[in-house]
């Protein structure tokens, strides 16, 4: 298995509020997150850092490697995220309406879970093709599921989130799974690189599972994603992307689920519920 990311502000933005990361628990099992703060939003930039870290962090002190309890853990894990941004913002009003995307994907022994909130996206790269995991939570993708009908692209305020984190007080993240195949790769990104390049220009540039020419790194290896992604970011930055961009590719899948398949792990069932978090700017409150 291999991860690598990269995440650059872009040319017409004075700074990143994007976050991304991967960590790895105790039983092995890969969580790779990529978080978009909402640039409206004052404070945003700090949410998506929360998010990703906590969720990071926490991860590495357990060792789940079961499809449901891994599920429910993510759950609680975002929903305390969630609840550390709104306390937050209660005790700093210049920052209260701070709000983050989020899309996270585990690798299990068997299956990938992948889970978002807002419009940052996961792809499965398989032959060369990209297929959306994800749905976009906007007000008219919401519509558009609701009604089976297209809506009025000039509907206001049509782009607008209608899932995050932060600002309300209940999460609720839509979730896929898959089984992969030996040479799939995933695909996380923000919706930066979207606004300059299409999905299949993506495709394109990334070339999923295609040797390059020349004296270059094995096919799939860190190096070589990283390789891959660094021109991806280059080609938006070149169209002069208006957005942050981040991306996040993970390989080889399938080694991972045979190494991690013989692991014997001992975890607690039952999340501990945080009665207490303590942040790092010293702010304490109760998560009933």
């Amino acid at each position: 298995m291999a991860i690598a990311y990269q995440s650059d502000k872009g040319p017409a933005r004075s700074d990143n509020q994007d976050a991304v990361g991967a960590f790895y628990n105790r039983a092995g099992n890969p969580l790779v997150l990529v978080a978009d703060g909402v640039a409206s939003q004052e404070g945003s930039k700090k949410a998506a850092r929360m998010v990703v870290e906590t969720l990071g962090h926490a991860w590495e002190q357990v060792a789940y490697d079961e499809e449901t309890k891994v599920k429910a853990w993510l759950i609680h894990q975002a929903d305390l995220a969630n609840q550390s941004i709104l306390l937050v913002g209660q005790h700093d009003q210049e920052v209260s309406q701070m709000a983050t995307t989020l899309v996270l994907a585990v690798c299990l022994s068997d299956r990938v879970l992948v889970a978002n909130a807002g419009d940052s996206k996961a792809y499965l790269l398989r032959n060369n093709q990209a297929k959306q995991l994800t749905f976009d939570h906007t007000v008219k993708n919401e519509l558009e599921r609701r009604s089976g009908e297209p809506i009025d692209p000039d509907l206001p305020e049509a782009d607008s989130l209608t899932r995050y984190l932060g600002v309300n007080k209940e999460l609720d993240l839509e979730w896929t799974t898959f089984v992969p195949d030996e040479a799939d790769w995933l695909y996380l990104t923000s919706d930066g690189l979207e606004k300059v390049l299409s999905i299949d220009e993506q495709v394109t540039i990334i070339q999923p599972g295609v040797k390059r020419p020349g004296n270059n790194p094995a096919l799939g290896s860190v190096l070589d994603i990283s390789e891959r992604l660094s021109a991806l970011v280059k080609a938006a930055v070149a169209r002069q992307v208006p957005d942050n961009v981040t991306a996040l590719l993970m390989t080889n899948m399938t080694d991972h689920m045979a190494s991690t398949g013989q692991r014997l792990t001992v975890q607690n069932d039952q999340p501990v519920k945080a009665e207490e978090l303590v942040l790092k700017d010293r702010l304490k409150g109760r998560l009933d």
